[in-house]
């Protein structure tokens, strides 16, 4: 019997290889389940954490190994992250999925990321010791064998999977929450990060009709296959990216947003500061990104482009205007360019 015993226990750790995993990984902070959804199938390893308690501690990090065959194939990498300026792991590229309701942030299948509540960024008493808390947003990824690493190119995926996405994005919900609740910030309820679908990635260029606005010209003649992606029309940060075929020259990049941090960090403002507008722009601007205030918030508007004459500002260029106020009008606000 007790062979037999051993036996069938054997034949279910071979069968059920996470069997005696626990429920809660990461020093509790994310559920076993939804790294299994991620990872896939094999046996699961939390190969590093560090999640502190301490408030001045600055920072948290956690890798979950899968194996198979007693070899490492894939891992996924929770961590916080400091939201410094034109942070580029930080931004929502028009390709990834975004929450729609709460807290900020943007998933591709590989990686993506979620701000933390505003109070996470801590400033300790004791700064010879400890620097700042790194936790303004938590990042994560998922890194395979054979596969390329997600941040090796600045894109994100060409073709979405909402299952990997949305796997991704509860595992930032959860870290994120675990972290600001041992530091004392933000609230102890996970947050719902439903995101959008319906994102236009690699559509042809229409001449007229840039970002799928009636109006918005080039310019410049664009180059033969120039394409362009457009985020959701339900997604908070709006941003149309138009480049070429290759998909690593940007010929323009505009973004429009009401939220309140997200300029601050992921958007490459010049040193130029801002002032009143001339020309009749509503707000404020220096050439590159306008503010306006609305009643639904404070509306920031932003385009760089490699496309531009050396000379032309963006703010300056019929194609930024009208795409503009189709985004003021997007967003509830009263028309922001001149016409």
């Amino acid at each position: 019997m007790l062979v037999l015993a051993l036996g069938a226990g054997g034949y279910a750790s071979w069968q059920y290889t996470n069997l005696y995993l626990p429920d809660r990984l990461c020093d509790g902070a994310v559920a076993a389940k939804d790294a299994e959804r991620v990872l896939g199938s094999g046996k699961i390893v939390v190969a590093d954490s560090d999640v502190s308690t301490n408030r001045s501690d600055p920072d948290a990090y956690c890798a979950i190994s899968l194996k198979r065959g007693g070899k490492y194939v894939a891992e996924i990498h929770l961590r916080t992250k400091m939201a410094e300026p034109y942070e580029l792991s930080l931004r929502a590229d028009p390709a990834m999925s975004q929450p729609d309701r709460g807290p900020v942030g943007a998933f591709g299948n590989a990686r993506g990321w979620l701000m933390m509540a505003p109070g996470c960024r801590l400033d300790p008493k004791d700064t010879n010791n400890f620097p700042k808390r790194n936790a303004d947003a938590v990042a994560v990824d998922v890194v395979r064998t054979k596969e390329p690493d997600p941040y090796t190119f600045a894109r994100a995926d060409r073709t979405a999977s909402p299952e990997a996405r949305q796997g991704l994005a509860r595992l930032a919900a959860d870290f994120a929450t675990a972290v600001a609740r041992r530091s004392g910030c933000g609230s102890a309820d996970v947050p719902d990060v439903h995101l959008t679908g319906g994102e236009q990635i690699g559509q042809p260029v229409d001449d007229g009709q840039l970002c799928g606005v009636p109006g918005a010209t080039a310019v410049t003649k664009l180059p033969d296959g120039a394409r362009q992606d457009i985020s959701s029309s339900s997604a908070p940060v709006q941003s149309c990216w138009i480049y070429t075929d290759i998909r690593q020259r940007l010929l323009y990049e505009f973004t429009a947003t009401l939220d309140s941090r997200y300029p601050d960090f992921a958007i490459h403002i010049s040193d130029k500061p801002l002032a009143s507008s001339p020309g009749g722009w509503r707000g404020s601007n220096n050439g590159s990104t306008v503010v306006a205030s609305c009643a639904s918030g404070t509306l920031t508007l932003h385009a760089f482009g490699f496309a531009l004459p050396d000379s032309s500002q963006p703010t300056e260029t019929p194609v930024f205007r009208v795409w503009a106020n189709a985004m003021a009008a997007k967003f509830g606000c009263e028309p922001v360019a001149p016409k």
